[in-house]
């Protein structure tokens, strides 16, 4: 049976495995007054299949990251392209559609809902079950999720006895529950240790979805295996570089030491 929000005809299970993000001279300002992002120009395509933001705290990762993937909505609006379908998120009716094809994860932030189920697998099971999917093909899915980040053996157990590694993990799949085209993470391994950190970005990386993926660990984006092919500095509110990660990590490095110089100048 279809989800009652999929287009006639379409399954979830066919969605493409990249989109394409477009800001056209946009910014965002938040109701306190606070600048999250400078008017700003960006072209995301499905080739760039890895593609990191790094920056200081308060540089407008997380701004940039929630304008992409439709959580926050600037009045011009920015668009995302997935299987040849322009979506702008200032139309209501896209935003929704922009939502089922591009998955959020923040952080370890597991949906509220996760908390009230008695077990993750139950967690997992909700929605799809909710959606009218059909029990086989539930159980599929969530088992195949369950067996990639490397959670069958905690399937029946409650989301709060997961440790923060797990917690993280779990905060992944729930984002890929309905097999969207992309998947956008704000900080997917803050918090972890090397080990963890390790751990959360290898399944990520090798799920085979596109990401789009703020991080604050620059020797994770220089990893050869994870195959981050584009890195976005973020500076002062704006993109103050695009390129390849080594560059992006010698810029971002040189843009710390300025920094610093500076403070101790005054």
């Amino acid at each position: 049976m279809l989800f009652d929000f999929l287009r006639k005809g379409e399954s979830f299970q066919n969605h493409p495995d990249a989109a394409a993000f477009e800001l056209g001279n946009v910014g965002y300002t938040y109701e306190d007054g606070g600048v999250g992002l400078l008017r700003t120009s960006l072209n995301i395509t499905p080739d760039d299949k890895r593609v990191a933001v790094i920056g200081l705290n308060g540089s407008g990762k997380t701004t940039l990251l929630k304008l992409l993937d439709g959580a926050l909505v600037p009045a011009e609006g920015v668009t995302v392209t997935v299987g040849g379908e322009t979506l702008n998120t200032a139309s209501k009716r896209d935003l929704k559609r922009v939502e089922q094809l591009v998955g959020r994860v923040r952080r370890e932030e597991i949906p509220n809902a996760f908390y009230q189920a008695k077990d993750i697998a139950e967690a997992l099971t909700a929605p799809l079950k909710k959606r009218r999917v059909a029990e086989g093909e539930r159980n599929a899915i969530v088992g195949n999720l369950l067996a990639h980040f490397n959670l069958s053996d905690s399937a029946r157990r409650a989301a709060s006895e997961l440790d923060s590694e797990k917690r993280h993990l779990l905060a992944i799949a729930a984002a890929l529950t309905f097999n969207p085209a992309a998947i956008v993470a704000d900080e997917p391994t803050k918090g972890l240790d090397e080990v963890g950190s390790a751990h959360v970005a290898a399944a990520l990386f090798s799920y085979d979805k596109q990401v789009v993926f703020a991080t604050h660990d620059t020797d994770l984006i220089r990893r050869p295996e994870y195959a981050i092919g584009r890195t976005l500095v973020l500076d002062e509110h704006r993109i103050a570089f695009d390129g390849k990660p080594d560059e992006a990590v010698a810029f971002y490095e040189d843009l710390i030491r300025r920094k610093a110089e500076a403070l101790r100048a005054r």
